[in-house]
């Protein structure tokens, strides 16, 4: 009996690396086939609900107070009632104003106006056709298409056994020696060779140039799994007690209850003044929610860059006495740690829009190669000894077999 010249450590690594990709490979392919849809919902959305869009006109936004009142009327129309607003939101100059109430449990309508002269636009009662695309879309990627607390840690449990097979097929790919042989195999897809080794190269060479985005994408993706994993991350890069996307130990701060009494009338304007007169410039987005219980406070979101999150910020005010209230979720971007900016950009990361379109190709492209290499890799080891091909390609040249999912586009909006 012929023994193998592989060393325990390649027999382990290559063992690990095999049934570890064709144990996860399903829910793999799911995940990155569905980001690929994932990265360019804006877009989507952009064209097929013109709704959201209006002209910018050379005149200031009407007061929150304002809107309210027209959406108000508007509303009682509609349903002959009044409804309690539970937001409204501003965005760019060239966006519609939204405000949003719940008529029923778990289900928020929407009136979209023009922000400088209070004109209805839309009444929006559901998911538009694109939304409900979107939603189905991210209940694969995010829950395997399961109940969130089955699916979600299904899916983080396949991105993490994918982290191992990234770091696995590496290792099988990286040949003993290095000539121009080997260079060739490892970097190049050799198209003219039979389907076999076309399959072969595509599993390891595309699965090498997607290796680092893949691990970005599959990192910032098990954060919204695992709690554990949120922690240790948030500790790893920041060396902080936690307060990452569950929010911190301590949670979101409260109004005074003794406080039973407004003190201001229309405190949204006076907030949205608040803000405006510190942050004159264009906002990509300034939501105001309101207090539902005596305990909770005005919560303030302000995004001033168009396009990603990571530099929203919240502020949160006492419902009666308009009193600031501090919390961590405060500070802005600018005044973070290296590590609290970097945990701050987990989600743009994740969903490829940290950098713009440009960025959020290359995370289509890779989630798409992550799609492929569950099938590539299944492909290889079930046609691995069969005839009508030559047995060298289980991977007689050390450059590769199996990195079995190098990529994956992980989220969400979370």
């Amino acid at each position: 009996m012929k023994k193998s010249k592989r060393s325990l450590f390649r027999r382990v690594n290559e063992w690990l690396h095999l049934w570890l990709g064709l144990f996860s490979g399903i829910v793999v392919f799911v995940v990155c086939i569905t980001a690929c849809f994932w990265v360019f919902r804006y877009e989507v959305w952009y064209f097929t609900e013109p709704y959201q869009r209006v002209v910018p006109q050379n005149q200031p936004f009407l007061a929150p107070s304002v809107l309210l009142e027209k959406a108000d009327r508007f509303v009682f129309q509609q349903e002959k009632k009044h409804v309690a607003f539970t937001a409204i939101t501003y965005g760019a100059s060239n966006k519609s104003v939204f405000t949003t109430y719940q008529l029923s449990e778990g289900k928020y309508q929407q009136v979209f106006m023009n922000p400088y002269t209070g004109a209805i636009i839309h009444h929006k009662k559901g998911p538009s056709t694109a939304e409900a695309f979107f939603i189905f879309v991210r209940s694969g990627h995010r829950f395997f298409f399961l109940p969130p607390k089955i699916g979600s840690p299904i899916v983080g449990t396949a991105c993490l056994i994918f982290l191992i097979t990234m770091i696995t097929g590496l290792i099988w790919w990286y040949p003993k020696k290095w000539t121009s042989a080997t260079r060739r195999k490892s970097f190049a897809i050799k198209w003219k060779a039979n389907w076999k080794r076309v399959n072969l190269d595509l599993h390891n060479v595309l699965g090498f140039y997607a290796l680092l985005v893949a691990l970005a994408l599959t990192i910032s993706g098990i954060v919204y799994s695992f709690r554990w994993f949120d922690k240790a991350y948030f500790w790893v890069l920041t060396g902080k007690p936690y307060a990452g996307i569950y929010g911190s130990e301590e949670g979101d701060p409260v109004s005074d209850t003794t406080q039973t009494a407004r003190l201001y009338s229309k405190p949204e304007d006076r907030l949205w003044q608040l803000v405006r007169r510190e942050q004159p410039g264009e906002l990509a987005r300034l939501s105001i929610s309101f207090p539902k219980a005596a305990k909770d406070p005005f919560e303030i979101a302000i995004n001033p860059k168009e396009g990603t999150i990571y530099k929203t910020y919240e502020r949160f005010f006492d419902q009666n006495t308009l009193r600031e209230l501090p919390s961590e979720e405060s500070r802005k971007y600018e005044e973070l740690a290296a590590g609290e900016k970097l945990y701050r950009m987990n989600f743009d990361i994740h969903v490829g829009q940290i950098g713009g379109l440009p960025t959020k190709i290359l995370a289509f492209f890779v989630s798409l190669i992550g799609a492929s290499l569950p099938v590539t890799g299944f492909l290889i080891w079930w046609f691995r000894g069969k005839k009508g091909g030559k047995k060298s390609l289980t991977p007689v040249r050390r450059t590769s077999d199996a990195n079995s999912q190098e990529a994956v586009g992980v989220e969400k909006q979370a």
